[in-house]
């Protein structure tokens, strides 16, 4: 069921003479239509979120209420508000939520869950597309080769704010919570990667694109080789600002914590009580530059860093 509605506008007043004068030097045009505020209700239809998807209008708002089952695509700019802990279920048929074609797209209050897909479980964000997730949760989706919950495309754009990306799978393929690829951005505000697992990388695996973590975690994240963490892939740009990687851990490899072959600053950061299992590098294992600004790597397994030397100011 949906139910559509216009958004009111407001105007700040201006005088007649203003009106009048303002229209004898640019002419009359056709006024702005006001973007609309549509209710989709999947507890009456489970199907009804796609057909209002393609039928709202670029900067439209969609209001969603219940369990909403299918795979989505967006393809335009708009917002979608759940509401009374809304739901998008891809029902392990695909790929839960697609962005494309440019799209910016804001989820707000929605849970992402039971995806599948070769790429993306939860979601996958392409085409030079920009998708926010405010108050939003990605999880229980899964991919075989890369991101688990979120894949963001090459030259695209993600961001969380007060977000949860969890309990999601790449296997046996890379980046159990998120793949950031070449050239795109990810940034994390007061959010969480946790409890995701990979073949390798449970956390995030930076492709060459840059991802900031702002008062956020990385934790409980678990790879069957590398990577338990955050992997900063050569030509990747890691930021962690007052934030934390904690309680990950790599079997059989490398890089508890974080794996670095590029670029990595931490400010005001903690790197703790991860685990290398089998490896080396149970907080950080580097072979590029890593900047400890304000910041400790401490109560790793087998070693805080890795290779002797290699992050200045960490003990090895």
């Amino acid at each position: 069921m949906v139910m559509r509605t216009s958004r009111p506008v407001w105007h700040r007043w201006v005088s007649a003479a203003v009106v009048a004068g303002a229209a004898g030097l640019t002419g009359a045009g056709p006024a702005a239509a006001a973007a609309a505020q549509t209710t989709v209700d999947c507890n009456a239809d489970p199907n009804a979120l796609q057909p209002a998807i393609t039928a709202a209008a670029p900067r439209d708002t969609l209001l969603v209420r219940g369990t909403c089952t299918g795979n989505f695509t967006i393809d335009k700019d708009l917002t979608l508000i759940g509401l009374r802990r809304a739901v998008l279920d891809g029902t392990h048929t695909g790929t839960t939520l697609t962005v494309t074609n440019g799209a910016q797209v804001q989820l707000k209050s929605l849970t992402i869950t039971n995806g599948s897909g070769f790429n993306g479980g939860g979601i996958v964000n392409n085409s030079g597309s920009t998708l926010t997730l405010d108050h939003s949760t990605v999880r229980d989706s899964t991919a075989v080769n890369a991101g688990g919950g979120i894949f963001n495309d090459d030259n695209s754009t993600v961001v969380l704010d007060g977000s949860t990306v969890r309990n999601n799978t790449a296997s046996p393929g890379n980046g159990g919570g998120i793949f950031n690829a070449q050239n795109s951005a990810l940034t994390l505000y007061n959010s969480t990667v946790s409890d995701n697992m990979a073949g390798s990388i449970g956390g995030i695996y930076n492709f060459r694109g840059t991802v900031t973590l702002d008062h956020s975690t990385v934790r409980n994240n678990t790879s069957s080789s590398d990577t338990g963490g955050i992997y900063n892939y050569a030509g990747g740009v890691l930021v962690l600002i007052n934030s934390t990687v904690t309680r990950n851990t790599a079997n059989n490899g490398n890089g508890g914590g974080i794996y670095n072959d590029s670029t990595v600053t931490l400010i005001d950061s903690a790197v703790t009580r991860n685990t290398a299992n089998n490896g080396i590098g149970g907080g950080i294992y580097n072979n590029g530059k890593v900047t400890l600004d304000r910041s400790t790597v401490r109560d790793n397994t087998p070693d805080d860093c890795a290779p002797a030397g290699s992050v200045p100011g960490c003990p090895s």
